[in-house]
């Protein structure tokens, strides 16, 4: 049975939930009960009809339990190893676009920055100078920031098997990149997937310059859906997240190319791993995953879940989650403050370690009308994540607000969000991209460059007023300042 969205031919993205639960299950030693009865059929158009499925209520083994949190010891480390997670914002002064709405349109620039198939994830060099789009076709191009001209394309030309390209990271210095996605079997058909048969997926490091394949971290056996490259004292890191549902940490040593050592996530319970983001001010010892329907906290020294945050989230899935620095109070207890003291003291606030704002977005299963459509609205939320203020005490997640429209459907999975401090920019899988004021909640602006179908990722340029938006069109829309 397949599950929430099939769009290959154009690049398939798969997914079976109630085969997903068993094979992780099997791999992890027990049964997974899940939070819902259900598993889901799709159709081409991401309409996804829910079918009862039994829960199995195996017991789960016991597991290590992660180190406590100790505050004083957090502010410590993070003093000596401080993140510079904040640099660029909507009031940071770099150039970074600021307002969207009214007064301040956005307009389309017209280039042709596109591939052969659908665009699942983009990424920006460290330096703004370079975008790198990945293409279900197994390429990814290289774009000059500046013209937008295509520099490099990336493929594995000695692959003998079908790659497709779904996320990417350059490595510091520019001279790398990493990229993860999907691997085919070429001979093989698999009926439950309507596709060429999953291979394990491995990391591919790639020489920018010369275009070539120079290493492959094994360890995925599905399909990679993001990549991060992480410092944690001094010691430069992959971290990976899987439709395997394994989060794996890969220990590099300093040309990032020769593998040390690699760690899965003890979790002995996630059957889908998504995005990954680091708490803010935490040395970058911890970090939230959307996973499932719900998003999990990780020690990333211990390698270990620390908790769980369920609530009234997401009925089938929590498919993106990132932490943001607003330049604005979002609180009723601060909106009434004076913006400009605000924003003046928000920095320090957040240094604080006192709390961070978490963004989310996810999809809901087809339980209306005989499965065609979803009883609950598509929404994206926005999160107050509260530190421990005592060693011993568990972190604590509050729902701040929701983000929606009536025309705002966005219930396909493998979508991602972006947030500039100021608004929440959230993609549609009918080709809309919304602009969602964090202050206030409300539609600031509707992009409707891209044709009917899935918006997959959207990045702001840190020091350049241009948003950058990509789709299962193949195309990249540029926006910038009208006149």
């Amino acid at each position: 049975m397949k599950a929430k969205k099939d769009v290959k031919k154009k690049g398939k993205l798969r997914d079976t939930l109630s085969n997903k639960e068993k094979k992780s299950a099997a791999r992890k030693g027990l049964k997974k009960e899940t939070k819902s009865p259900t598993t889901m059929i799709t159709t081409n158009k991401g309409k996804s009809k829910a079918i009862q499925v039994k829960k199995n209520t195996t017991k789960k083994p016991e597991e290590k339990k992660a180190p406590q949190y100790q505050p004083s010891m957090v502010e410590k480390a993070a003093n000596l190893y401080p993140d510079n997670y904040w640099k660029f914002h909507a009031e940071s002064n770099t150039g970074m676009i600021n307002y969207i709405n009214e007064e301040h349109k956005l307009e389309l620039i017209n280039v042709d920055v596109r591939d052969q198939g659908p665009i699942t994830g983009m990424t920006l060099s460290p330096d703004g100078a370079m975008l790198v789009t990945f293409c279900n076709v197994g390429c990814a191009k290289i774009w000059d920031t500046a013209d937008f001209k295509l520099i490099q394309k990336l493929r594995d030309t000695e692959e003998v098997n079908i790659d497709e390209f779904f996320v990417g990271k350059f490595i510091p210095d520019h001279t790398r990149m990493a990229i993860g996605g999907k691997l085919k079997d070429r001979h093989h058909w698999s009926k439950d997937d309507d596709d060429n048969h999953i291979l394990p997926c491995p990391l591919k490091i790639f020489d920018v310059i010369t275009g070539k394949v120079i290493a492959r971290l094994e360890g995925h056996t599905e399909e990679i859906l993001c990549v991060k490259t992480v410092i944690y004292k001094g010691a430069p890191y992959f971290l990976t997240t899987s439709q395997d549902g394994y989060i794996i940490k890969w220990k590099m040593r300093d040309d990032w190319t020769t593998l040390i050592s690699k760690q899965p996530m003890v979790d002995g319970l996630t059957c889908m791993a998504f995005t990954v983001s680091f708490v803010p001010n935490t040395a970058n010892r911890y970090f939230m995953a959307a996973t499932d329907e719900h998003v999990r906290l990780y020690d990333f020294d211990a390698a270990q879940l620390m908790q769980t945050f369920s609530g009234n989230m997401y009925s089938q899935y929590c498919d993106c989650g990132k932490f943001i620095y607003p330049v604005e109070p979002l609180e009723d207890e601060d909106i009434n403050n004076d913006v400009e003291e605000y924003n003046s003291k928000s920095k320090k606030k957040q240094v604080s370690q006192k709390f961070a704002y978490f963004v989310t977005r996810g999809v809901e299963i087809l339980d209306a009308e005989g499965g065609k459509i979803a009883s609950r609205a598509n929404v994206c939320i926005l999160h107050k994540l509260i530190y421990p203020s005592k060693k011993g005490q568990p972190f604590e997640l509050k729902e701040v607000r929701r983000f929606g429209h009536k025309d705002y459907h966005s219930n396909s999975w493998l979508i991602k969000i972006s947030s500039n401090g100021r608004y929440l920019v959230a993609p549609t899988m009918t080709g809309h991209v919304f602009i969602f004021s964090l202050r206030t909640g409300k539609v600031t602006a509707i992009l409707r460059d891209h044709e009917d179908l899935e918006v997959r990722d959207v990045i702001f340029h840190p020091w350049k007023p241009l948003l950058f938006t990509s789709a299962d069109d193949g195309c990249i829309k540029i926006y910038t300042y009208k006149n």
